[in-house]
């Protein structure tokens, strides 16, 4: 029996006026301290302090016995717990979760108060012209926020408990005031990334990365040569200027990631990009499914088919169970349901957290995938244009409200759309009655981009095309 596995249970339990009454308590600030109850009972249960006494240590004992409660049901290591409790940005999610808890309830997938992440589009601004570009990047197309608005929008996120910010485009490195709003962002307390072309990682900005705070760059490279790369991103000597950007940030020791957009034209080298990656020093390698929307709608043909998506999913699983050298990641939600149905005799799966990271756990732990849910749009995570426009994701370009006259808080719980996509029974077609609808939810950008309807089945996975098959 595994206790995850009876979400209408813990609902029942948690909406007891008690357990209300104590999640509410352990989300107040100490006067004295001035952290959150929760905060403070995570830093003494890992043994980096000890509570305040306005903190009440009962509280703390109550929290540290569910901590080992949910330890034991997922046999975690506990020396493992601890680590990763002693992470701030951790602390800052389950903060975020204990608040989702008493919002939501607990559902299947989970839906969150505050996004873990947020992708902003800093600029249209680009130095390349990349044919698969999904917001049309290269010149500045519309007014984009001033700095002070921008600082405005970092405030936004931070006070209402977004845990990571992650600054794209275009090449947001290309906008002159990028390290100010950077470093406001570290400063209050967001986890802070980077995703670049990587052309312009000079030694000089590479320093200045490191200096602001940064935790974690992601550069596209979409070739293993420069013949491949630099067609894909229509500037000659982008795949030298990318590469030497990629190793000056292994020279400063920042976490680095090479990022690639499969499709038909670099399908085959996706292996010799990991082992690039491998021999530079990058730490992770994330595979982003292409979406065909922004300049990328004129390449439906270059879009891999299902069962070529699905030969790649089972290439990349294979190389983290045998344990790759660097962390893979993936965009595709498929990635959760093959793991799954590929490793259910083992002893441990490797878990997607809805490309945030990718986790090895035991096999008492596999319910949790149907609380992280795959497509994390509207749900986990969100995207900002340069103009400050919410969309669900930088490849589901709808518009739900804008931040110079709507609040960010108010438009994550509010909007219908996200609302929508935090209801899996809202799906249609194939993904509505799919076994792994909790697991993986399938890619709604993609559903979006093939079909114009944002809740029917991905044509891009396996199942949907064997379903269909069956059906015709």
């Amino acid at each position: 029996m595994n206790l995850l596995d009876y979400h209408t249970f813990w609902n029942a339990i948690i909406s007891l006026p008690s357990t209300k009454k104590m999640l509410e308590l352990s989300l107040k600030r100490c006067n004295s301290c001035k952290k959150i109850v929760l905060e403070a009972a995570l830093d003494e249960y890992v043994g980096k302090s000890k509570i305040c006494p306005n903190c009440k240590s009962f509280y703390s004992k109550i929290i540290g016995f569910w901590i080992d409660f949910l330890r034991l049901s997922l046999s975690a290591n506990k020396d493992k717990i601890k680590k990763f409790l002693e992470d701030p940005y951790t602390k800052r999610a389950i903060i975020t979760i204990a608040k989702s808890f008493l919002y939501f309830g607990i559902r299947k997938p989970l839906s969150i108060y505050a996004p873990f992440l947020v992708v902003w589009d800093f600029t249209h601004k680009c130095n390349l012209n990349c044919k698969h570009c999904y917001s049309n990047a290269g010149k500045s197309i519309e007014k984009e926020l001033e700095t002070k608005e921008a600082i405005d929008i970092v405030d936004q996120l931070a006070d209402f408990g977004v845990t990571a910010l992650a600054f794209s485009g275009g090449e947001p490195l290309s906008r002159t005031d990028f390290f100010e709003v950077a470093k406001h962002a570290v400063n209050k307390g967001l986890y802070v990334s980077v995703a670049t072309n990587g052309t312009l990682l000079t030694k000089d900005n590479v320093k200045k990365i490191k200096q602001t705070g940064i935790n974690y760059v992601e550069i596209s490279i979409d070739g293993a040569s420069a013949k491949t790369h630099d067609s894909f991103r229509g500037v000659p000597g982008a795949f030298n200027n990318a590469i030497k950007g990629l190793e000056n940030c292994v020279e400063e020791n920042l976490c680095a990631c090479i990022a690639t957009t499969a499709t038909k034209d670099n399908l085959k080298e996706i292996p010799e990009i990991i082992e690039l990656a491998e021999k530079i020093g990058a730490e992770r390698f994330t595979y982003f499914n292409f979406i065909p929307t922004g300049r990328g709608k004129k390449l439906y043909d270059k879009d891999l088919s299902p069962e070529e998506r699905e030969e790649l999913l089972s290439y990349l699983l294979d190389r983290i169970t045998k344990g790759s050298k660097v962390t893979i990641l993936t965009t595709a939600p498929q990635l959760a349901r093959l793991a799954i149905e590929c490793q259910r005799n083992g002893k441990e799966i490797a878990m997607s957290m809805a490309h945030m990271q990718t986790i090895k756990v035991s096999k008492k732990a596999v319910s949790l995938a149907d609380f992280i849910g795959g497509c994390g749009a509207g749900r986990l995570y969100c995207s900002l244009s340069p103009n400050g426009d919410v969309h669900p994701c930088v490849f589901l370009p709808i518009n739900v409200g804008n931040l110079k006259n709507r609040n960010f808080k108010e438009i994550w719980l509010t909007s219908p759309v996200f609302k929508l996509f935090r209801d899996r029974s809202k799906l249609k077609g194939v993904c509505a009655t799919c076994d792994f609808r909790d697991i993986c939810g399938g890619c709604r950008a993609r559903a979006n981009a093939y079909n114009s309807d944002i809740l029917s089945s991905d044509p891009g996975c396996i199942l949907t095309t064997k379903r269909e098959t069956r059906n015709s």
